[in-house]
C-alpha cells in the first residue's frame, strides 16, 4: 500500500563552500570593529584605607587636586554636543551632566552617536565618539583580548 520513497541523493553539503571560501580568503586577524565595554560595577571608588590615609596626611592642600575620571568623561561627552542645540540634545546633555557613574554615561553613548550621526554624518559621529570612548575599556566583539596585531593591522614579529 505505502512504499518507501527512494533514497535521496544529496548534493555536497553547503559546508564545502564555506571551507573552500575560508581556504582561499583567510580571515584577517583584525576585528572588523572594536567593542567599547562598560566600566566595571565595582571598584570605581577609592578604597577606604586610601581615603583614610589621605585624610590623615598633614598637608593635603599642597597636592594638586586630581580631576576624577567621571568628570573628564562628562566633559568630553558634553563637548561632543557643543555645536548644536535641540530638545533631544539638551535632554542628553542634562542626563550626561547628572550621570552618577561612568557606567551611566556609557549607556548614553548610543543616543549621543545617533544625535551626531543624524545632525552631521557617520564619519563625524565616529570621530567625536572616539574622544568619548577613550574613557571606557576596549575589547573585541568576540571577547578576545586586543593584541598588537589587532591594534596596528599587522604582526610586528613577522617583519623581522
Amino acid at each position: 500500500m505505502f512504499s518507501t520513497p527512494p533514497p535521496r541523493r544529496h548534493a555536497k553539503p553547503a559546508r564545502w563552500w564555506s571551507a573552500w571560501w575560508r581556504k582561499r580568503h583567510p580571515r584577517d586577524a583584525r576585528p572588523s570593529r572594536l567593542e567599547v565595554k562598560p566600566p566595571a560595577l565595582w571598584g570605581q571608588a577609592e578604597p577606604v584605607w586610601l581615603a583614610l590615609w589621605h585624610w590623615l596626611r598633614e598637608d593635603p592642600a599642597t597636592e594638586p587636586m586630581e580631576v576624577p575620571r567621571l568628570e573628564l568623561a562628562r566633559q568630553d561627552f558634553c563637548a561632543a554636543l557643543n555645536d548644536f542645540r535641540s530638545e533631544d540634545a539638551e535632554d542628553l546633555l542634562y542626563r550626561a551632566k547628572h550621570a552618577r557613574s561612568l557606567r551611566e554615561l556609557w549607556h548614553l553613548r548610543a543616543e549621543l552617536y545617533h544625535l551626531i550621526a543624524c545632525r552631521f554624518n557617520q564619519h563625524e559621529a565616529d570621530r567625536r565618539m572616539a574622544t568619548v570612548n577613550q574613557h571606557f575599556p576596549v575589547g573585541t566583539p568576540g571577547g578576545r583580548p586586543l593584541t598588537t596585531r589587532d591594534a596596528h593591522g599587522h604582526d610586528h614579529l613577522a617583519e623581522r
